[in-house]
């Protein structure tokens, strides 16, 4: 009986390098151009929820509405507990008039994310175009859309007055009350309504290129809710394919392909080939090459302590310098910190899947827990990796200058973390 064909690799360089184009030419609204990236991406990773999430997004600027229903109806399916989905999947379904369908998911996202302003915003307009008035107000009035609130108010006038006339026995107003804020929750953002009858706005918006954004909107914007990885538990994980030597060297063991970082390779058995990655060309992880082949390769880095982790379809970033060996199982994307002030960033890479991958420091790094009562302000320098659902923003106070720490002969800029995660710092 003959061998079954071997499957060709995947293809990690050519999917981040359509990923990325898409990414960004959606960002600069070339929204053709994207769909095209997107769609390419898509044949090379079909289940990938980050390619499903943009595209569907790239749909809904296009108008093809039909073509993000699908996208997002299979998003909701797989992630039923994320709000966004759900909030993103109801406005699709009013702007092709199916009212009753999208009504229930808009509920649904409320049900997940209460104080979610665009949802009752959206539930707001259908409700209004259904002239169920007293359901519309109370959804715009928690949206916070006054000027809706208005028109929605001067447009029960006329009716009231009929109904006192006594013709119109159906122009009775109903109401529903709406869940009020939690007290410790974050505030959503004040939709932008400015004219009668205005399109709402998008589900999400495009992903800035900027640092400085808000804690809602990053949260918002997550297409599925990520399992995280808990590094106070898997700093010092075990993997099948890394082991890690008492004297430092880090032994890897593979049968297709690993990343490791340029310059670390002490000696390899097999016969492989080591190729740059093109998804990580100007960056600080573009030391990382692929090997290729079958085979077993010793690593060191001189004057640096070797982590290894093992993720479970969950994700981290890593500054780029810090990555160490990477397995070709995991996924991964350049997703920086700007400093947009002065055109400075910090190169994270995102990695995310089911695999193992070694980090390395100068020093034994800090493992530092973040909570939304208790932010976490680090320098640029000393950041290693960080999981979570926390949002990154640069900060731009001088008084900090002469307090925190900073590496000899290095400019670097502090970074603030909201939310709730857990950062890895080496200062």
């Amino acid at each position: 009986m003959a061998d079954a064909p071997l499957q060709s690799p995947f293809d990690q360089g050519v999917f981040l390098l359509h990923y990325n184009r898409g990414r960004e030419a959606f960002q600069e609204g070339r929204y053709a151009e994207a769909r095209r990236e997107l769609e390419s991406a898509q044949k090379l990773r079909p289940d990938d929820a980050d390619v499903l999430n943009l595209l569907g997004l790239v749909y809904f600027k296009t108008n093809a509405y039909p073509e993000a229903e699908v996208i997002y109806r299979r998003l909701a399916e797989e992630n039923s507990n994320v709000f966004i989905l759900h909030s993103n999947l109801g406005l699709i379904l009013f702007k092709q008039g199916k009212i009753e369908d999208a009504e229930q998911h808009l509920l649904r996202a409320i049900e997940l994310r209460p104080n979610y302003a665009k949802s009752h915003l959206y539930l707001g307009l259908l409700y209004r175009q259904r002239t169920k008035f007293g359901l519309a107000l109370d959804h715009l009035r928690f949206a916070g859309a006054d000027k809706l609130v208005r028109e929605v108010e001067g447009e029960m006038r006329p009716q009231a007055k009929t109904a006192a006339r006594g013709l119109d026995p159906q122009s009775k107003v109903t109401t529903q009350k709406v869940r009020a804020i939690q007290p410790d929750s974050v505030a959503a953002p004040k939709p932008l309504v400015t004219q009668p009858g205005a399109t709402p706005p998008p589900p999400i918006e495009p992903v800035a290129m900027q640092a400085a954004r808000k804690l809602q909107d990053a949260v918002d914007e997550g297409p599925v809710d990520e399992k995280r990885l808990d590094l106070g538990r898997k700093i010092e994980g075990a993997s099948k394919t890394f082991a890690l030597h008492e004297n430092g060297f880090l032994e890897i063991n593979f049968a297709r392909s690993v990343h490791v970082k340029k310059g670390t390779v002490s000696s390899y058995s097999g016969n492989l080939k080591f190729t740059a990655e093109s998804g990580l060309l100007g960056t600080t992880a573009q030391t990382l090459v692929k090997a290729v082949g079958q085979g077993k390769i010793f690593v060191y880095e001189k004057g640096r302590k070797t982590f290894l982790l093992d993720l479970n379809e969950e994700f981290i970033y890593v500054e780029g310098s810090n990555l160490l060996a990477l397995e070709d199982t995991l996924t991964y994307r350049v997703e920086p910190i700007y400093d947009s002030a002065y055109q400075r960033k910090i190169d994270t890479v995102k990695i995310f899947g089911k695999g193992s991958l070694a980090i390395s420091t100068s020093i034994e790094p800090l493992t530092l827990r973040v909570t939304r009562e208790y932010p976490l302000s680090i320098s640029s320098n000393a950041l290693v990796a960080w999981t979570g659902n926390l949002l990154p923003t640069v900060m731009d106070d001088q008084s900090l200058e002469n307090v925190m720490i900073e590496n000899a002969g290095e400019v670097g800029f502090k970074v603030r973390f909201e939310g709730e995660g857990v950062v890895v710092s080496e200062q």
